[in-house]
């Protein structure tokens, strides 16, 4: 009887990974949730289990208390919001075209930060990144490289790092940081990195061409990924010395990534596009997705996850 039960669990999970699935993957199911709003989100960051933003056009910026389940909408300017990122469930920050914004309270907003343009727009803040909640980095078009260590109330430029768009940067601690961008027609892709904390950055080789990349993510100082357009993948083992290109299986753009760990990773982009890896990205499947509207921003807590995209779209995992 014992032997007939360890074959059945035997062939149980033999199925269950022919079939890509996982402990990780079975457990989890993204459904979507009212978020009240019809305007594109760009951004999402919760700084614990129940507090969270997500952030998109005409100054929307969304908040939940109970982990996503219900969102308040407010607008606080006109100005189409990029990214979010709290430190604490009160100190946050959000960037839009030259502008970064504060909150002390977790809802009441003002301009930290504006960049003087030399000429008539200046060039939009993409993405942000606070290791914590003094020391935190911006980046953006033309180059765009923003670092503070006074939680925001004194930026300084490093600007002249890259002159493409940089789209993504990632920092693991104060020291070890990665920026990427750039990419598409005769233009070459951006991966920066820095050991120091920002004092020098050196060029990684994304062995790519006439690719965008997006966004960037490190589980820990070593193994860290990139996504693109044309469903690329970058995975690195090695703090970035050699990126690999990992197989999607898809060609749609991918705009955002995020682990809970070394190996298990999700990624969103185009058409409501979900993938998901148990094995840090050797095998990458495709999830199954309630929504086919573009997919921006995703961030992962221990037990759950949240997706933000167009038309207001919020889906949450757990």
């Amino acid at each position: 009887m014992k032997k007939k039960h360890y074959l059945a669990l035997i062939i149980l999970c033999g199925s269950l990974a022919y079939l890509g699935c996982s402990e990780d993957a079975v457990q989890f199911e993204w459904r979507q949730v009212e978020s009240g709003t019809s305007e594109h989100l760009y951004g999402v960051h919760f700084a614990d289990a129940k507090h969270g933003w997500a952030v998109g056009t005409a100054g929307t910026i969304l908040s939940t208390a109970d982990g996503g389940t219900a969102w308040r909408v407010a607008s606080v300017s006109k100005d189409t919001f990029t990214a979010v990122n709290f430190a604490t469930p009160n100190n946050g920050w959000l960037t839009s075209i030259g502008k970064v914004y504060y909150t002390g309270s977790g809802s009441n907003w003002r301009i930290q930060h504006q960049i003087r343009a030399a000429g008539p727009r200046p060039p939009g803040i993409l993405d942000m990144h606070f290791i914590t909640a003094a020391e935190g980095w911006a980046v953006g078009g033309s180059g765009t490289v923003l670092h503070t260590t006074a939680g925001g109330n004194r930026w300084e430029s490093q600007g002249n790092l890259s002159k493409t768009h940089l789209w993504g940067v990632y920092f693991v601690d104060s020291d070890h940081g990665w920026i990427v961008g750039g990419g598409g027609e005769n233009e070459d892709a951006e991966i920066l990195h820095t050991r120091d904390g920002g004092k020098q950055w050196v060029r990684q080789k994304s062995n790519t061409s006439n690719e965008y990349l997006f966004a960037v993510y490190f589980a820990n100082e070593t193994h860290g990924w990139i996504v693109g357009s044309d469903g690329l993948i970058l995975g690195t083992n090695d703090s970035g010395r050699t990126w690999v290109r990992q197989k999607s299986t898809v060609n749609q753009a991918l705009r955002a990534v995020a682990f809970r760990d070394a190996k298990r990773g999700w990624a969103v982009g185009e058409k409501g596009l979900i993938l998901h890896t148990t094995d840090g990205g050797n095998m990458w499947s495709r999830y199954p997705t309630p929504v086919q509207d573009n997919l921006q921003g995703i961030h992962l807590d221990k037990n759950a996850g949240w997706i933000v995209g167009a038309k207001g779209t919020i889906l949450r995992g757990h």
